[in-house]
């Protein structure tokens, strides 16, 4: 059995922070992806650094903080009157009509890659928020940049189940659109987002993932709910529910200490 365990949204704020090193410390988390667009960011790198058994990525966000460039050197990624990110739907809106620069894009995603080792944080393993890596238009600026910095994980999110709802269909599909773009950077098989799943996986339909075979990477989001957490952004209350179940006995015990590995050995 081989597989990833992941918790995403290292850094989006204390609680979150704290729920991902729990879930590594207690539970099946070997990974995690740091957002550095938060203002907990830094804090939350310092806390990962002291965790020698946690492989840190990067989790690239184009659609919910701050950009690390100044805002007017990435107008085709920011709302113009508050120098934020646009949200998933404008960016998408922008992809498709040609109104992002992809100089600007790689700009951006290679400044995230640098404050992050200005951390010490290195990111060889990179995701992204709502999956925005594996969006064509950004696939393609993101795979010339990734192999730039020596980038050895891109997740993919290719379910392993044919058909198992229309969010995991589109990523399935925009894993195989994206494919080109990624060629040569090594990668899962197969992805479950445990947040998302519906009906909710307990821990033993967690452990079941495993027989899926080829190498997977389970992703989840757990964390504490804080208002930062409130105010950055809309996935608030599974994340608790995630933290119980990374860090479950009976998972734990299926898995063993052979099982899970980082994505970058």
């Amino acid at each position: 059995m081989n597989l990833v365990v992941t918790a995403d949204d290292l850094g989006l704020s204390p609680g979150v922070t704290k729920g991902i090193l729990e879930s590594h410390r207690k539970g099946i988390v070997r990974s995690t992806s740091l957002i550095v667009t938060a203002d907990s960011s830094a804090e939350a790198a310092a806390l990962a650094r002291m965790e020698p058994d946690l492989e840190v990525g990067l989790h690239i966000d184009l659609v919910g903080g701050w950009p690390v460039s100044e805002p007017a050197t990435v107008r085709s990624l920011v709302d113009e009157e508050d120098g934020r990110f646009v949200g998933l739907a404008e960016l998408t809106k922008r992809l498709f009509s040609g109104r992002v620069r992809a100089r600007e894009l790689a700009g951006e995603v290679r400044a995230q890659a640098a404050l992050a080792r200005s951390w010490g944080i290195l990111p060889l393993a990179w995701d992204s928020h709502r999956h925005v890596h594996l969006m064509p238009p950004v696939a393609l600026v993101v795979g010339r940049v990734a192999r730039d910095e020596g980038v050895r994980w891109v997740r993919r999110a290719r379910s392993p189940r044919a058909w198992s709802g229309p969010k995991e269909t589109a990523l399935r599909a925009a894993t195989f659109v994206s494919a080109v773009a990624y060629r040569g950077i090594p990668g899962n098989r197969w992805y479950v987002d445990v947040t998302s799943q519906r009906p909710r996986l307990d821990a033993a339909g967690v452990a079941l993932l495993a027989a899926y075979g080829g190498l997977g990477e389970i992703g989840a989001h757990p964390g504490y709910v804080d208002d930062e957490l409130r105010a950055a952004d809309t996935l608030v209350d599974d994340r608790p529910r995630d933290l119980e179940i990374l860090t479950d006995p009976l998972l734990r015990m299926a898995f063993g200490s052979e099982a899970v590995r980082w994505r970058v050995p």
